[in-house]
């Protein structure tokens, strides 16, 4: 069988999830080709990352709404798809799920068109304007066809509500997964001399930086033993007031490097203002470290209150939950086993990739596929 996977944001969680499920379908015997774009933060060996077996083609797609940028780089991702003639299409995230869906159309494959949000984003868009445009192409999107995948039950629900307008026959649910041979252990017998508060991903306004920089800043003044990280970079504004806080800032550093700064953390906040289903969250859970999270859809899946970690409502409850585990290691490990076993048992990698490779085989042969329904997460 042959899939093309569209992708635009060549960085962070989306490209990480591309890349495995690409390795992890030829590997199965799958022919896998990725459209892709690149980004200043695409890491520079991410040839290296995927099998040499996928196949790679550059169109670059930019992040924002170029009408000219737009048709050439949908003229292209639709000549190479007619040459590649796919069992399925993948579209990744909003850029590159327009367009694939657009390409699926004017091919007569909308049918054989498939869109993982990653995270739907456009009800937080604060000007009313720029909201209603993303809405609106969104719209047009589902209405070319085409079976949309949210990654978590709450961004179904959205979706559901918002796009498909209660229709359910072309909207599937498949939970996010991780590869957990690929995380690193935290090993709860090697303690950090400060206690170790961080989160991994871009900085940039998803992520709500100032919020966490806010907490930040707040902690310290109340303990001199803790110590706030940020794995990733962005834009200096978005970076600024973190330094403000006096939180580390590492850079951009490859997966293996990311992984083990993850792992040696004592609590990660993620206060971000909305996600899919949050990979970083996964592989940090995976690890044993217990998480803070802002109550956003996904959030709540992964992070079972209580027994993972904690879910906040707002900055005063991010805090205070923070404030609990940095008193407790006692409470850190006990939660950390949580959240390791409960990651374990439902977000794997191998579970995603089977209900993903059920459903290439229900479009590619099926005229009138039956996707897999919310339940089947």
């Amino acid at each position: 069988m042959k899939v093309v996977h569209v992708i635009e944001p060549m960085s962070h969680g989306v490209f990480i999830w591309v890349i495995d499920m690409a390795n992890n379908l030829v590997e199965s015997g799958y022919e896998v080709t990725v459209i892709h774009s690149l980004r200043e933060e695409t890491p520079e060996n991410w040839r290296s990352l995927f099998d040499p077996r996928v196949e790679l083609i550059h169109v670059q797609m930019g992040r924002a709404i170029n009408p000219l940028t737009d048709i050439k780089a949908l003229f292209r991702i639709t000549k190479e798809i007619k040459r590649i003639k796919p069992d399925v299409i993948h579209g990744h995230s909003s850029k590159s799920g327009v367009l694939a869906r657009a390409a699926g159309f004017l091919l007569g494959q909308n049918k054989r068109t498939l869109y993982t949000s990653h995270a739907i984003h456009y009800p937080l868009i604060k000007q009313p304007v720029k909201r209603a445009i993303y809405k609106y192409l969104e719209l047009v999107a589902y209405w070319m066809g085409g079976t949309i995948i949210a990654c978590s039950k709450r961004e179904y629900d959205i979706i559901l509500d918002e796009i498909t307008k209660g229709n359910a026959k072309r909207l599937a649910c498949i939970s996010n997964g991780i590869d957990l041979k690929q995380v690193m252990i935290k090993d709860y017998a090697k303690r950090n001399e400060k206690v170790r508060i961080g989160v991994l991903g871009r900085i940039s306004n998803q992520k709500a930086p100032w919020v966490f920089a806010s907490i930040a800043n707040n902690i310290s003044k109340n303990y001199d033993n803790v110590e706030f990280i940020w794995v990733g970079a962005g834009e200096t504004d978005d970076e600024q007031p973190l330094r403000d806080a006096g939180v580390t800032i590492t850079g951009f550093l490859d997966r293996d490097s990311a992984l083990e700064v993850v792992s040696g953390l004592d609590i990660f906040l993620q206060t971000s203002l909305y996600e899919g289903l949050s990979l970083a969250l996964l592989e940090a859970q995976a690890a044993g470290v217990p998480a803070v999270v802002s109550n956003i859809p996904g959030n709540d899946e992964v992070v079972q209150h209580e027994q993972c970690g904690f879910v906040g409502d707002d900055e005063e409850e991010l805090t205070r939950f923070t404030e609990r585990l940095i008193e407790s290691p006692e409470l850190r490990e006990q939660l950390g086993a949580g959240a390791r076993l409960y990651v374990k048992q439902n977000f794997s990698f191998d579970a995603m990739g089977d209900k993903y490779k059920a459903l290439y085989k229900q479009v590619s042969s099926s005229p009138t596929p039956e996707v897999l329904p919310a339940n089947n997460s």
